[in-house]
């Protein structure tokens, strides 16, 4: 009798260990805890393939990229160094500037609101908008 009735409770013990061992956490209820959060930051953070594969995927990210540049644009000490040293950086070199004045035509191609808000800053800048059209009116003048 006692042999019949051990059976079941030794799978039934054997069944229960099995499936709490199987169970894994999401990424939300890791994120959820404290300390697990922490650590995965602070994990992240001090190893550069994992830091660079975070910053590749908030640049792919549109809210990310913009909660960047708000950043950016507010922190005064930011603002100073980074968009100097950044605008200082295409000044002096040709082809990042020829890739940033791409990637804006990408994006203007792509986003039509974004064309529009492009369109509105360079209004402020009448100069600038001058010398396109007399680059385009010289150009059709060859034709």
């Amino acid at each position: 009798m006692i042999r019949q009735l051990s059976l079941p409770i030794f799978i039934a013990a054997a069944i229960t260990l099995l499936f709490a061992c199987n169970s894994k956490q999401t990424a939300d209820q890791s994120l959820k805890d404290d300390n697990q959060r922490k650590d995965i930051i602070g994990g992240i953070v001090h190893h550069q393939t994992y830091m660079t594969e975070m910053i590749h995927e908030m640049m792919n990210n549109d809210s990310c990229k913009q909660m960047m540049m708000d950043n950016v644009m507010i922190d005064p000490s930011m603002k100073g160094m980074r968009m100097d040293k950044m605008m200082s950086t295409y000044k002096d070199n040709s082809s990042m500037c020829k890739m940033m004045m791409g990637k804006t035509m990408e994006m203007c191609d792509a986003d039509r609101a974004k064309c529009k808000m492009m369109m509105g800053a360079m209004q402020s800048h009448p100069a600038v908008v001058n010398s396109m059209k007399e680059m385009c009116s010289m150009k059709n003048m060859k034709k």
